[in-house]
């Protein structure tokens, strides 16, 4: 019996199907996704110094209107991966990088902070003592339709 009905439901999720722009639809905001392995008693350590370095720089870009946001996720019980840093992209267009937003950033860091690069190059190297990166991935959010019945329910 029950193979009977492990049968059944395998043969009638297999009539269920998804039609993007019906059932849903790729958003056009963009996230970069990276995935990080930060060793263990170093998180601390890692989450200052990339305050002092990408966070502040994806600041200075959000500010400028370069991204929408960005986020710095941690995982207090995961031995790896255990940090997911994301940025939000208007559009696949806004991912691509110029001279003119590179210097624009590098012009407002310059002037808000004015940190010594020696210091930055230092810490920047520093991370690869500490860290390993698991991934990084374009992803997008996709809009699923709920107003709609679903392939099943018309069944």
């Amino acid at each position: 019996m029950k193979k009977i009905l492990l049968l059944v439901i395998t043969f009638s999720i297999s009539n269920v199907y998804a039609e993007i722009w019906k059932d849903y639809e790729p958003s056009e905001r963009q996230i970069q996704l990276t995935v990080i392995d930060v060793q263990a008693n170093y998180l601390d350590n890692y989450l200052v110094n990339l305050k002092r370095t990408w966070v502040r720089s994806v600041e200075v870009q959000k500010e400028l209107g370069q991204i929408v946001d960005y986020g710095v996720y941690v995982s207090d019980g995961a031995n790896s991966p255990n940090v997911w840093l994301t940025i939000e992209y208007e559009n696949m267009a806004a991912m691509e990088q110029t001279k003119e937003k590179y210097d624009a950033v590098n012009a407002v860091l310059a002037e808000r902070y004015g940190d010594d690069e020696e210091e930055l190059d230092k810490i920047s190297k520093g991370y690869e003592e500490i860290r390993r990166m698991v991934d990084n991935q374009r992803i997008n959010l996709s809009l699923i339709h709920i107003s709609e019945p679903t392939r099943q329910e018309a069944i």
